[in-house]
């Protein structure tokens, strides 16, 4: 697995942070009213913002995020070797390069969605304890939980392993007893009410732009159609995310050769997964593929029902829900090589045939190697960005941060333009305000807008399209720093900082400071209340697990010891 982790990632491995799209770390993460759901947008980054302020309080980010790195494709790649541990060897390294050198993984990485990549590598350990669970083995309920955990680090990513694991653990036909399923059931809700409590008592209100489902919906790469990119593992919605090779005939024989073997294999995915881990996840594969079609076939109609939903639009990326069929390929596809392979009688010719289907992932998918051919790089931050959030913590004057050019995303030169989120709002120890609004590239090469959700920023946006003085939008916003971000694309005009102190002046940030400005209105106490509590559930809940799953091992470990004294 050292060979995949090495060509997948390459100069993502290098000292520095990784920033590309969403993925964005910093030295230390900041414990920011956003960071526990408590602005005025959805609580998209609740709670891995917690737990990397948590965990960069030990470590610079920059270790976390290269162990993140690691972990995701170690940890999905030896997920499904051990599930495929009674096949012989070659079959298991075929499963685990399927799995980790797809299209969902390498569309993703470049994506920067590492919550939901954390939670795809937790998937098969969570399918194989929840068989565990079923048949009513002690601890493994604990364990379960532990991985349910993983996987609920943002609520994109939270129902990735319940969809599949929770069918075979608590579903009919399972040993448990009835305490334990309903303890991992319980303990499911538990772990998601740290963004749960604050997207239920947000001020944001049925706030999904029902044009986020046509924006976000399953991409076709080439000529193939929707079903066929799906059946690949591929289609994220961001054109810039997908490798070149994806568009060729590559793409789509890649696929059908997966699925192919897959059909071939099916008769012995019970041997893997029993009869009810096979059925579930065929099951949830099928129901994962179809919402992903339907996003790019019906995105109104999609678009119009989750716009009434509180929170519907964390689930407009249905794309995300082909992870499933991805593991599902990654154990049949070895199932159905096997077959093919005892095809050809002769040893020397088999062994040929062994080593091109191994290598059959890295074939259609070649530009994955090498961290994307270089998109994935490590860089260091420049030394202004420590200055300037070292002085905005330090200062006493009231206000928070709002940063220019006005965007959502950032090119810096010193990231080589690659695109990635503002790392401001992570890195300053206050509340930052920026632009919520999306654009998204359409098929036909215009851009699409969807519509942000905080008030706040819509008020210092429209300050910033009037091209007037921002100073009383300022003001009025309870803004006390203004932070202008040099080396990326957008201009920001002289004009508009009148009335503002310069701070510190560098070569790729100036810190400006807002006179006159009040302190925006703290969070209502009830709402810190209520998400305190749910923290306190949820870290109940972990405990609990934690306790329950290392009592188990330790009873494990008692008996083995006695069962071997003479």
């Amino acid at each position: 697995m050292a060979s995949a982790t090495v060509g997948l990632l390459g100069p993502a491995l290098k000292p520095g942070y990784v920033l590309t799209y969403d993925m964005v770390f910093v030295p230390r993460q900041s414990s920011v009213p956003a960071a526990w759901g408590l602005a005025d947008v959805l609580p998209r980054a609740v709670p891995q913002d917690v737990v990397l302020w948590l965990l960069t309080s030990l470590a610079p980010g920059s270790w976390w995020q290269h162990l993140m790195l690691v972990l995701v494709v170690v940890g999905g790649a030896t997920g499904v070797a051990r599930l495929l541990r009674d096949e012989v060897l070659w079959q298991r390294c075929l499963g685990a390069l399927l799995y980790v050198w797809s299209a969902y993984v390498v569309e993703r990485l470049v994506m920067g969605s590492w919550p939901l990549l954390v939670a795809f590598a937790a998937l098969p350990w969570a399918v194989g304890q929840a068989l565990n669970v079923r048949r009513g083995i002690s601890g493994a309920g604990g364990r379960l939980i532990l991985l349910l955990a993983v996987g609920s680090l943002a609520p994109s990513s939270w129902a990735l392993i319940p969809l599949v694991a929770l069918p075979i653990a608590v579903g009919p036909g399972s040993r448990a007893p009835i305490a334990r399923r309903a303890a991992v059931l319980a303990a499911t809700v538990a772990l998601q009410l740290p963004w749960i409590v604050p997207a239920l008592t947000s001020p944001v209100r049925a706030a999904s732009d029902p044009g986020g489902v046509a924006a976000f919906a399953l991409r076709p790469e080439g000529p193939w159609g929707p079903l066929l990119t799906a059946l690949g593992t591929g289609g994220v919605w961001n054109a810039d995310a997908v490798p070149a090779s994806r568009s060729t005939a590559l793409g789509v024989i890649g696929a059908l050769l997966v699925i192919a073997l897959a059909a071939l294999g099916a008769n012995r995915s019970v041997a893997v997964l029993g009869r009810s881990g096979a059925l579930v996840l065929l099951a949830v594969a099928g129901v994962g593929v179809m919402i992903a079609v339907a996003g790019a076939t019906w995105p109104i109609g999609l678009g119009n029902l989750l716009a009434l939903v509180p929170g519907g639009g964390q689930f407009r990326d249905g794309q995300r829900l082909l992870a499933p069929l991805t593991l599902l390929l990654a154990l049949v596809a070895p199932l159905g090589a096997r077959r093919v392979a005892g095809w050809v009688v002769e040893p020397l010719s088999r062994r040929v045939l062994v080593c091109a289907l191994l290598a059959l992932p890295v074939i259609v998918l070649p530009d994955a190697a090498w961290g994307s051919l270089g998109r994935l790089a490590a860089v260091e931050y420049p030394s202004d960005w420590k200055t300037v959030a070292d002085r905005v913590a330090e200062s006493s004057a009231p206000g928070d941060v709002t940063v220019l050019p006005w965007g959502t995303f950032r090119e810096f030169d010193w990231n080589e333009g690659r695109t990635a989120l503002d790392p401001a709002p992570r890195w300053m120890a206050r509340a930052t305000v920026v632009d919520d609004t999306l654009l998204v590239r359409r098929r036909d090469g215009t851009l699409q807008r969807v519509s942000g959700e905080s008030a706040r920023a819509a008020a210092i946006g429209a300050a910033v399209e009037a091209g007037g003085p921002l100073l009383p939008a300022l003001q009025r916003g309870g803004i006390g720093f203004v932070v202008v971000e040099r080396g990326t694309a957008g201009a920001v005009r002289p004009s508009s900082l009148a009335g503002l102190h310069e701070e510190f002046v560098g070569t790729d940030l100036i810190l400006l400071s807002v006179p006159g400005t009040q302190p925006w209105p703290p969070v209502e106490p009830w709402r810190v209340a209520l998400v305190a509590l749910a923290w306190l559930l949820a870290s109940a809940t972990l405990v609990s697990a934690l306790v329950t799953a290392s009592e188990a091992r330790r009873r494990f470990s008692a008996q083995r010891g006695k069962a071997v004294v003479p």
